[in-house]
């Protein structure tokens, strides 16, 4: 909000702004004018009050595409048979732009549609366990804690029996060593 020398804003002070023609060219401006002498200020001033007014964010000024000019966002026509015009054109608008984001809406839910349709059965369940898992933040930090080292555990063990059963080597000393306990075992002959 950008506020004035006297402390009021832009808003206040140009929202019921009459309609207004704008030049490309600054000194045949009308809003330019209207601006420079309501501000009493130099044109450069008027031209960034223009722009920040008629941003999209702002609008405190807004154009009309019909008659081609520059109003104030509050200003209504004098005469009712023309502020009757004005709030129907306005309705019509905003008519256009609900359907134009349903039809939007409506777009994206297909694409979404095609993508998960798509998508393979694995990556449906990890996205659904994801869900899940987002569901479940309300745990305590220390249980979910050790349930990974848990988790870490077993991990390991697999892959130590799996190395294990793989290694030839640790096989053979196994053996060897079930050997020697079978023949420890064996009754003994008594020393002379």
């Amino acid at each position: 909000m950008s506020y004035l020398d006297n402390g009021s804003t832009l808003r206040s002070m140009f929202r019921l702004m009459p309609p207004q023609r704008h030049d490309a060219d600054p000194d045949k401006s009308e809003v330019l004018a209207y601006l420079r002498e309501n501000l009493a200020c130099e044109l450069g001033r008027a031209i960034r009050a223009f722009n920040s007014m008629r941003n999209k964010k702002s609008q405190v000024i807004v154009y009309d595409m019909v008659h081609r000019q520059w109003r104030g966002c509050d200003w209504v026509p004098p005469e009712d048979e023309d502020r009757v015009a004005l709030l129907l054109r306005t309705i019509n608008e905003l008519k256009r732009d609900v359907a134009y984001l349903k039809t939007s809406v409506k777009k994206h839910e297909q694409l979404l549609g095609q993508l998960e349709r798509k998508r393979p059965a694995s990556k449906r369940r990890e996205v659904e366990e994801g869900e899940q898992e987002d569901e479940a933040d309300d745990v305590d930090p220390d249980v979910i804690e050790i349930q990974k080292r848990a988790t870490e555990a077993r991990e390991a063990m697999k892959m130590a029996r799996a190395t294990i059963e793989k290694d030839e080597w640790l096989k053979a000393m196994l053996a060897a060593l079930d050997e020697d306990k079978k023949a420890s075992s064996a009754p003994s002959v008594p020393h002379q």
